[in-house]
């Protein structure tokens, strides 16, 4: 089997992340659903970089073309969802900062009044 660079390096990049990963799961950033679906993810990466007719075979399981085209379908499927995920948090996020923000005003308001 010949090893193409290109291989070799997604795999360095691979390693590292899963390292990271760990990492992070260790210090409780994520949540061990979250530390296996990029666990997970990383390790289809890399089949896929390894053995690329696994797509194909999947492929025409499937009932698709070409086992490329299925490879886009799922990244783009995965990456509308991540999206779709930063999205909701952003908003989360937006309205906490609102109700703190309101607090904080009627607070100073009624330092305000105290005061006169």
């Amino acid at each position: 089997m010949i090893y193409l660079p290109l291989q070799i390096i997604v795999t360095i990049f691979v390693v590292l992340i899963v390292f990271r990963l760990i990492k992070k799961f260790k210090e409780n950033y994520l949540k061990i659903s979250e530390f296996i679906s990029w666990l997970l993810i990383w390790l289809v990466v890399l089949v896929v970089f390894w053995l690329p007719q696994t797509t194909s075979y999947l492929a025409s399981f499937l009932g698709i073309g070409r086992g490329v085209d299925l490879a886009i379908y799922v990244a783009t499927l995965i990456l509308f969802y991540l999206v779709f995920r930063l999205y909701i948090k952003i908003d989360k996020q937006q309205r906490e900062i609102t109700k703190i923000i309101r607090h904080l005003a009627l607070k100073d308001k009624e330092k305000d009044k105290e005061k006169s």
